[in-house]
């Protein structure tokens, strides 16, 4: 192990084991030698732990967790009056805050939308800032204001290649007094590894997801069906597919505008990740298409999740300029359980199928695929349970 000079830690302390050296040690002691070695033991032992927490916060793979760690890390060192962690959803222009006060999570009611303002001054400044000396050269007060709520000391940026992604507000210690120069290396150094980590998180979720719904896209979700095929056919088990189209979607952008379907395409997907099972997986496939993968579902469980989400669709009021807009889906579903026979390119075209026959059956209803028996069995099905 050496220190930041080059120097063998290892071999200093080896040598003071030495019979001949310790022979000489009120003399090593008395021009600080002894002392510096000790420094340099305590610098390696902080190194060590320093490395293992980033062992740790590298394990993180969402933001939250990240910022949970780092600030479980930075607790045990101090306890600052509120720590907050500042980042940009999936580098995109939605601002989301993590806030701790008195060690417990409490989110404060900051008004802060966009990171742009900061994003010229951390171009300049490198790395951990008072917010003193923050507030004399960023010339926007709206900006720190917005900080100002979360009761800042120091701000750490998290930056990537694309500009500023987040930023760390810690505020002053409940107790210690003011910063120590140690405290502040350790938490510039810790920091450095937080970027990293969010930056990767954020990276990886922009690769998977779909910009503007926030669910994962259909590269993503193609490999899912692909690994769940190979899954079913080693090991057993049943999955179904389902492919969802908004009913008349292009005459809803012609009559309200294109913003208004925006609105109702986010909300609509909003709707679909959360009527999913964990475990399940939720994509836009292009347009105002969707496609679910369920584990573990056979053809009826499939009809009933399809079922469920079809109605509440159904129901569903979208408000856009004071306007009402009402929407309807139609729905096909496949189940695949093991046949040799069927690629990942023959189940999506079956599940475009049954969504074909739904179009074709007056819209707004839930077709499976197979025999027209098959369908209505399962529909029969799903009425006696839910009568």
């Amino acid at each position: 192990m050496f220190d930041g000079n080059g120097r063998n830690i290892n071999e200093m302390t080896d040598a003071l084991n030495n019979p001949e050296v310790l022979s000489h040690y009120d003399l090593l002691d008395r021009l600080g030698i002894i002392e510096e070695i000790n420094r340099l033991k305590t610098l390696v032992i902080e190194r060590n732990d320093l490395l293992g927490e980033a062992s740790v916060i590298f394990t993180q793979t969402e933001i939250p967790e990240i910022a949970r760690t780092a600030a479980g890390f930075l607790l045990n060192k101090f306890i600052p009056r509120r720590l907050s962690f500042i980042y940009s959803q999936d580098g995109g222009p939605e601002v989301k805050v993590l806030s701790f006060r008195n060690m417990k999570e409490d989110p404060p009611e900051t008004h802060l939308i966009d990171l742009s303002p900061f994003d010229g001054f951390f171009s300049e400044n490198i790395g951990l800032v008072r917010f003193s000396d923050m507030r004399e050269k960023l010339k926007d007060p709206v900006a720190l204001e917005d900080l100002n709520i979360m009761d800042p000391e120091l701000v750490i940026p998290v930056k990537g290649h694309t500009g500023l992604y987040g930023m760390v507000l810690i505020s002053s210690k409940i107790v210690g007094g003011d910063y120590s120069i140690s405290e502040l290396a350790y938490v510039d150094r810790l920091m450095s590894f937080v970027s990293i980590a969010m930056q990767n998180s954020i990276h990886y979720s922009s690769s998977v997801t779909d910009s503007k719904t926030r669910l994962f896209n259909t590269a993503f979700i193609q490999s899912e069906i692909e690994e769940e095929i190979s899954r079913t056919k080693r090991y057993g088990g049943v999955f179904s597919i389902l492919m969802i189209d908004l009913d008349y979607f292009k005459v809803l952008n012609d009559k309200y505008g294109h913003l208004a379907g925006d609105l109702v395409l986010k909300e609509v997907a909003s709707m679909i990740g959360s009527s999913v099972r964990d475990g399940d997986v939720a994509a836009r496939f292009g347009g105002e298409e969707f496609m679910v993968l369920l584990h573990n579902a056979d053809a009826c469980s499939a009809y009933s999740i399809a079922e469920r989400l079809r109605r509440s669709i159904e129901v569903r009021r979208f408000f856009y300029m004071n306007q009402e807009i009402r929407v309807t889906a139609s729905i096909g579903c496949v189940a695949f359980n093991g046949d040799d026979t069927l690629s990942r390119e023959d189940l999506c075209y079956l599940a475009d199928t049954a969504l074909y026959r739904s179009k074709h059956s007056g819209r707004n209803t839930t077709s499976i695929v197979g025999s027209g028996l098959l369908h209505r069995a399962v529909k029969a099905l799903y009425q006696m349970e839910n009568n």
